[in-house]
């Protein structure tokens, strides 16, 4: 499991991630940010699929380490 928490991650992708890819800087998974970046988020689908990812607990660090925590 990773040590990255949900929460910060889901506020990032909230309040930064259209069409930054906060969340996924965040995550140190930088190659698929500036994909985000470049495709505005997948023009919304890649968007729609990161969030039920993050709330799901299913989204995955740089290590492959899921992020199932929200908080301590």
């Amino acid at each position: 499991m990773s040590e990255k928490r949900i929460l910060p991650t889901f506020l990032l992708f909230i309040v930064l991630s259209w069409p930054l890819g906060a969340h996924r800087f965040f995550l140190r998974r930088y190659a698929s940010a500036i994909l985000f970046i470049i495709t505005i988020g997948g023009l919304g689908v890649w968007w729609i699929v990161d969030f039920i990812l993050i709330v799901t607990g299913s989204m995955k660090d740089d290590e492959g380490n899921l992020v199932k925590v929200w908080v301590d």
